[in-house]
């Protein structure tokens, strides 16, 4: 099939989820503003809360566009079928974008729109991660427009440790247009700030206003996906979790998830995930400098090691325990040196480190694996 034919394609099946994106996502609750047709070509960028926010954007851009998504998406069962009906531009997580910027350009330059979700990852705690200047350097040498789009109340609809999504209010907003003539006019940091001004949310400041329900089932599971140190006794992956509840298996400190998003429990620290959340990566970050060892900062056990092969497919290569030390992991008898690595990022409710070493992409997940600590470990050496 011809190109012409495709593009004609991906636009069809474009303008009917746009006209329909409201019905398709009214179980959640959502509304949306709308735009119209722009006279030149543009990147939409928007915070990013669920796995169906590029529904959310087609909903608000009845134009065609484009959208940037992760690779992992492609090993899904749906996958095949959403390079079929779109071919977005798949980008591989925790691995250096050159090549995804650009083909965004290329994008941009043949007439085509884009949509970008500049965090890369969803945020765990409900606050939009602020973004460096390179988006606002991609807009620039794309000389093309820019529109920020902001969602909010998708954190709560489908948090993104947890193993199910539940129903409440979320809508999205349109907040700013900067033509391709406003853009020439700005520093790359004023752009920069611009961006990250427009698309930021701190989900539990907006609920302590709001205080909306959002109904559904085993809202505590996958917690301990995010808040891997109790914030009593402070052990690390001692939280266990089932339907709405959550105890230490280490000191007995428990309580629950509510429909509103917040915890309850007798002598609890904190009544929200993004303050317990917060002090939970200050903590660890802290307990990883102050480690003097020669052995390892953490260790998980029964983790599998894969690699993402050229083809998108998953050929695993070792499993076992994992170590984690302040330069390197170690699995199996592979030795992966931090200063070998090009990027790293967490992938399935933070239960799978992805990396690329050496120009490969590899991945570590289990089922009891939470990655967020060795991305911490990554960090510290990069820092």
């Amino acid at each position: 099939m011809d190109k012409s034919r495709k593009k004609l394609r991906y636009s069809l099946i474009y303008k009917t989820v746009s006209r329909f994106a409201p019905l398709i996502l009214r179980k959640y609750g959502f509304r949306t503003d709308r735009v119209s047709k722009k006279d030149e070509p543009y990147i939409v960028v928007a915070n990013h809360l669920t796995e169906v926010d590029m529904i959310m954007a087609a909903g608000a851009f009845s134009e065609h566009m484009y959208f940037v998504a992760g690779e992992h998406l492609l090993r899904t069962k749906n996958g095949s079928k959403m390079k079929w009906a779109q071919d977005p531009i798949f980008t591989y997580k925790g691995a250096p974008s050159i090549d995804t910027m650009r083909e965004v350009i290329r994008k941009i330059k043949a007439g085509n729109n884009v949509m970008i979700f500049p965090e890369g990852s969803r945020s765990f705690n409900g606050e939009t991660l602020k973004i460096n200047s390179g988006i606002a350097k991609l807009v620039k040498m794309a000389g093309c427009a820019l529109a920020t789009y902001h969602i909010e109340g998708g954190y709560f609809i489908a948090p993104r440790w947890a193993y199910t999504t539940r129903t409440g209010p979320m809508k999205g907003n349109i907040v700013n247009i900067y033509s391709s003539e406003d853009i020439k006019n700005m520093s790359r940091d004023e752009l920069t700030d611009c961006i990250n001004r427009d698309i930021h949310e701190n989900a539990y400041e907006t609920q302590r206003r709001n205080m909306y329900t959002y109904k559904g089932e085993r809202l505590a599971e996958g917690l301990e996906n995010y808040l891997v140190k109790c914030s009593c006794c402070g052990s690390f992956d001692s939280m266990e979790t089932n339907d709405d509840r959550f105890c230490c298996t280490k000191c007995g400190q428990s309580g629950r998830y509510t429909p509103k998003g917040f915890l309850e429990g007798e002598g609890l620290r904190f009544d929200s995930v993004y303050d317990w959340g917060i002090w939970s990566e200050n903590e660890t970050c802290k307990y990883i400098k102050a480690f003097s060892g020669e052995g390892p900062v953490f260790t998980d056990t029964d983790v599998v090691m894969y690699e993402v092969l050229p083809d998108h497919s998953r050929k695993d290569l070792t499993a076992g325990e994992v170590h984690g030390y302040k330069d390197k992991l170690v699995i199996g008898d592979e030795e992966l040196c931090f200063e070998d690595m090009g990027g790293m990022d967490m992938l399935y409710f933070g239960k799978t480190l992805v990396f690329t070493y050496k120009k490969r992409h590899l991945a570590i997940t289990g089922e009891h694996f939470h990655a967020i600590k060795y991305q911490k470990l990554y960090e510290d050496f990069r820092s």
